[in-house]
């Protein structure tokens, strides 16, 4: 049973301006004897731990999701039956702010949302089959020791506000106060069944250095998750401790991961720890970081040891089901970092980054969906994902740039190759796992936003609506060298094509002759477009993006491929045989020169040393990939980043991002040759491996 009965401690909710502490609640009862059965379904919004009878059993971090509860209000169930006991019994949670309060995402109007609230809870307890009973203002309340919590400012602990045993069931809670009633959210009721976030590994400090304000924390690698501090405080010791990635000048630089009031000293990955006096072990309950320094203030020379501090890395809990390793040791390292950035960006979902924004990018999993859905077991993760695509679609179609949002992301920040999310995450998970029940679920959305897609059409049949060619090189985002009419209508033909295999796949005859019948419109609309007067193409539209996108579109003929070919190879060797895409022609890009047989060529571009390649990025000793390549940079021995023309600002954007991942499968296809479902439609393996000269 799913309750809809929620209560909360209290009515107004936590800003960074006036901070309400984190509740406990309480919900005694008394068992005279134990019943053979015994569940409890749970929501705790926006995040929640749970306790019975003194012993945490959550499920795992963050729990029960992140989502819009307008849309979807998510809950976890238990079986509590080990858990109980004849006589006094408890349930007692603490609960968080989340996505329900998330004044850290105000540049994206989460300040704003219509369901925010200070957070609220539901449960329903079953003994043997029959509800014993749900949430109800019989609950007690107390503050908690957490005085501010926010999934990306960070969080606020006082040790002194600790209660002894508030989680027993013996403890007396007589002074507590009582919760209300609070309103229901509007959302869809629905159990989680995605992968939970858990902590996968422990990682000591590799260096402490004495700095400005502090001492510097230098971790093995850049990763996200939480961080446990452990040390003999002194009565009311005030420590804060930022987390970062970038090191300028020998000491930590937040600039890259910040954003409007978030830039504000204390409300950008940081905590503050008030001791008590005692042996002190805290580990925050509702935040988690990207980083991979941290600088630790506010103790003294003899706490700075490497056990005050641990770097506990997290990620949702699916399973690595595939590995790549070669003699080649930098082609091995980079696939390491793209997957290093992809276990930092899946905390429930995919999302850009892990720390300045931890949004649901749709743009960032389309182009990554094929090489996570090789590597991990996601088939859990990604089909509850996009229930949130299906509960945030507007009735035309139209689907905002990050899912999920409290509105933001429908007047900019989406467009085709963003929206395509939609189409590639079930394509994807098939193409794998090979469960139709994906397409099945997802396919209502997919022929509304392709209905909505035929509404956008220009004048002249084209598409060209939202963001380009994103991230491309040497450019500012959004500064798009690409025309935005090739890459959105080159991709609405692609998605439009995969939607054909997927509605053919589940029996959807009208479904697929609608979404044939848009490829072929597109695609007229497009040649007359690109090839004018017969077969000429203008100039201005030939970058290394529009070629490669085009020639892994699937709708050119043989003797157009064999002419426009050699267009990009000849557009790549005056670049002096570098890339020059953003996101967009990336992800086509590596294809393309391994399918056409240029294997080495496309090696050449991801590995070599110099600017920009990923080999570059490796060389700089990074574990994860970069968002952006903007300037060049060089390493001091410090650590510290700096741009080699003196003339640019220290500054990098995220470090951790994996929407250029992709090119691993380049690796995986063409080098170990190992082709899953290659027809998409049929099962079957496809070993054809090749070695390039010294790689086994």
């Amino acid at each position: 049973m799913l309750s809809k009965k929620f209560v909360s401690a209290t009515k107004e909710f936590s800003r960074f301006d006036k901070f309400v502490n984190a509740p406990y609640l309480r919900k005694d009862f008394a068992l005279e004897k134990l019943p053979k059965e015994a569940s409890l379904t749970v929501s705790g919004l926006g995040f929640y731990r749970l306790w019975i009878n003194g012993r945490e059993i959550t499920k795992g971090l963050l729990a029960p999701y992140i989502s819009n509860p307008d849309e979807i209000v998510y809950f976890d169930a238990y079986d509590v039956t080990p858990y109980l006991k004849e006589g006094k019994n408890v349930f007692a949670f603490l609960l968080g702010n989340g996505f329900l309060n998330n004044e850290g995402g105000l540049i994206w109007d989460m300040e704003k949302a219509s369901f925010r609230s200070a957070p609220k809870l539901a449960f329903a307890f079953m003994m043997d089959g029959s509800l014993a009973f749900q949430a109800d203002t019989s609950i007690k309340t107390h503050p908690s020791p957490i005085l501010f919590d926010d999934l990306r400012a960070g969080e606020r602990y006082d040790a002194n506000l600790e209660i002894e045993g508030w989680n027993e069931a013996d403890f007396d809670d007589s002074s507590w106060k009582n919760v209300f009633e609070s309103e229901t959210p509007k959302g869809e009721l629905r159990l989680c069944y995605a992968d939970p976030i858990r902590i996968e590994e422990e990682l000591s400090p590799i260096a402490i250095r004495k700095v400005k304000d502090g001492y510097l924390y230098i971790f093995p690698k850049n990763a996200a998750g939480f961080a446990r501090l452990s040390l003999k405080s002194e009565k009311n010791q005030q420590i804060a401790i930022d987390f970062g990635e970038l090191l300028s000048n020998g000491d930590l630089n937040m600039a890259n991961i910040g954003f409007g009031k978030r830039t504000l000293k204390g409300f950008n990955q940081h905590i503050e720890f008030v001791g008590s006096g005692k042996e002190e072990t805290y580990v925050p309950s509702f935040c988690y970081f990207g980083y991979r320094y941290a600088k630790v203030m506010g103790i003294k020379e003899e706490q700075a040891m490497p056990s005050l501090l641990t770097m506990l890395v997290a990620r949702s809990d699916f399973k690595h089901v595939a590995s790549f390793t070669s003699s080649d040791e930098r082609m091995n390292h980079l696939y390491e970092m793209a997957i290093n950035s992809m276990d930092s960006n899946f905390f429930y979902f995919p999302t850009d980054c892990p720390h300045r924004e931890k949004n649901g990018w749709t743009g960032d999993i389309a182009l990554s969906a094929d090489y996570f859905c090789w590597s991990a077991d996601l088939g859990a993760s990604l089909k509850e994902y996009l229930h949130s695509f299906i509960g945030v679609q507007l009735p035309n179609g139209a689907l905002p740039g990050i899912i999920p949002t409290s509105g933001w992301g429908f007047a900019w920040g989406n467009a085709p190759a963003w929206d395509i999310a939609l189409f590639e995450i079930p394509y994807s998970v098939y193409q794998y796992e090979r469960d139709p029940s994906i397409i099945s679920e997802a396919a209502p959305a997919m022929e509304k936003y392709l209905r909505y897609a035929l509404t956008k059409e220009d004048g002249n049949g084209l598409l060209a609506y939202g963001l380009g060619d994103w991230c491309e090189v040497d450019r500012v985002s959004g500064d798009f060298k690409t025309p935005l009419w090739i890459t959105d209508t080159l991709t609405c033909i692609m998605m439009a094509l995969k939607a054909e295999k997927m509605f053919r796949k589940i029996g959807y005859k009208e479904q697929e002759k609608l979404a044939r019948d848009l490829v072929t419109r597109w695609e007229k609309a497009f040649r007359k477009a690109f090839f004018f007067d017969g077969d000429k193409v203008d100039p201005r539209t030939l970058t290394q993006t529009s070629l490669s996108m085009l020639l892994e579109s699937g709708i050119l003929l043989k003797k157009e491929d064999e002419r426009l070919y050699p267009m990009l190879l000849d557009l790549i060797h005056r670049d002096d045989d570098h890339f020059r895409v953003g996101v967009l022609g990336a992800r086509r890009l590596w294809e393309t020169l391994a399918r056409h047989g240029d294997l080495e060529l496309a090696l050449k571009l991801i590995e070599q040393d110099s600017y920009p390649s990923f080999g570059y990025i490796e060389k700089l000793g990074e574990k994860t990939l970069w968002e952006e390549f903007t300037m060049e940079f060089q390493k001091r021995e410090d650590g510290s980043l700096e741009p080699k023309n003196p003339y640019y600002l220290p500054i990098a954007t995220s470090l951790n991002h994996h929407f250029w991942g992709s090119f691993i499968m380049v690796f995986v296809r063409y080098v170990a040759g190992i082709q899953i479902n290659p027809d998409w439609e049929k099962e079957e393996i496809v070993l054809s491996p090749f070695f390039p000269q010294g790689i086994v």
